[in-house]
């Protein structure tokens, strides 16, 4: 019986030994906003900086922004228009498409001169992009 007991508390002290672990915990503290690389023991952190992203415009957009860019004249009357801009410009060709606007007669642009055949030069640039990306 002895013999079973030392054999039981030998099994038991063996589980026992194998079921013990240690827990580390280590803490790295880093300011807020900084970015770079921190260690405080044996723990290194990578940090990186949140940075806002530009928003891109969709690829209709982009196909439309790129064709009014390309074909513009050198002399046109918007050479510091904006994207935006420009974007606002071609909703508005497609709104006066819409509602049945011949696009010869479509003019976008406040104050736009006539061309020599009576219609609006840039406009029609950006009316003949907008219709090809922008409108539905």
């Amino acid at each position: 019986m002895k013999r079973g007991l030392v054999a039981a508390g030998a099994v038991a002290l063996l589980l026992l030994t194998g079921c013990t672990s240690t827990v580390t915990s280590e803490t790295v503290t880093v300011t807020p906003g900084a970015s770079g690389t921190f260690s405080d023991g044996g723990t290194t952190v990578e940090v990186q900086p949140l940075t806002a992203e530009t928003p891109t415009a969709t690829d209709e957009e982009a196909v439309f922004l790129g064709a009014v860019r390309a074909k513009l004249r050198p002399d046109n009357v918007i050479p510091k228009a904006t994207d935006e801009q420009l974007l606002a410009a071609g909703q508005e060709a497609c709104e006066a498409l819409a509602s049945g606007t011949s696009s010869d007669s479509i003019s976008v642009i406040e104050g736009e001169p006539t061309n020599a055949m009576g219609g609006y030069s840039d406009s029609a640039t950006i009316v003949t992009a907008a219709r090809a990306a922008l409108c539905d």
